[in-house]
């Protein structure tokens, strides 16, 4: 499930409103990311994935397309993912800035189009508040119509500029998720990366991540000979990814 930005450092700074795009002019932003493991919301959906993305943005609008395809051997396991979302950020005032939008969630294995919510796509939609103060605070909140699942999530971030063109960031969330009938828990996500100015319009990025949950452990079957791997209640991952911009 899609976490704005470049997976990696990214999963835990989606909270810095990276939804909302404040400029006037339209741009384009595409992403290409690769991760040792797709973690979301302190649960393991995919061992080794590469992320592509394209995002769209202009006068406060965003929307974009997302995807997530599995590989090695996990893959037949994990199944893909394409998530098609768009979203309206705007400031309250001079240190406070508002965000909502919504997320359709769709899963190409599954029998389904984009629109078979419950089977083979789900909606969620979200708001959130950002403030331009230290750390960069941030607060969420999601709805996902067809899990019943209501998800809170905080987080704060921080950049340190290394030179004119790289930077150490760092970031830290915090969440609880709340299901209709149970599966209710609770995770944290720490992560730090290395960031690297390519040219005035693209990056890359080499980043590593910790996640703690509370959530029961999961096995999934992988092939026909049964083996399996364990979803952990904590993970360690690691991202790397290139974005562009025009």
């Amino acid at each position: 499930m899609k976490k704005t930005c470049l997976m990696g450092l990214a999963s835990c700074l989606t909270l810095s409103l990276s939804h909302a795009a404040m400029a006037d002019d339209l741009s384009v932003t595409t992403s290409i990311d690769y991760v040792s493991e797709y973690v979301f919301r302190g649960v393991s959906l995919a061992r080794g994935a590469v992320q592509p993305g394209i995002e769209v943005s202009k006068n406060g609008f965003t929307a974009g397309v997302w995807t997530s395809v599995a590989l090695g051997e996990a893959s037949s396991a994990a199944g893909d993912e394409v998530d098609v979302y768009a979203g309206y950020g705007w400031s309250l005032n001079e240190t406070v800035s508002a965000d909502i939008g919504a997320t359709i969630y769709h899963y190409p294995d599954t029998s389904g189009s984009l629109f078979d919510f419950g089977d083979a796509s789900t909606f969620e939609v979200y708001a959130g508040l950002g403030f331009d103060a230290p750390l960069a605070p941030s607060l969420y909140g999601y709805y996902d119509f067809d899990l019943k699942a209501f998800t809170v999530e905080g987080g704060v971030s921080h950049s340190l500029p290394v030179s004119e063109k790289t930077s150490f960031d760092l970031g830290l969330s915090a969440g609880l998720v709340n299901a209709d009938g149970g599966g209710d828990y609770e995770y944290g996500t720490g992560s730090i990366a290395y960031s690297y100015g390519l040219t005035d319009t693209a990056s890359v990025y080499l980043g590593a991540n910790y996640s703690l949950s509370s959530s029961k452990s999961l096995n999934f079957k992988i092939d026909g000979n049964g083996n399996a791997f364990t979803n952990k209640k904590d993970k360690f991952w690691t991202g790397i990814g290139i974005s562009t911009g025009f």
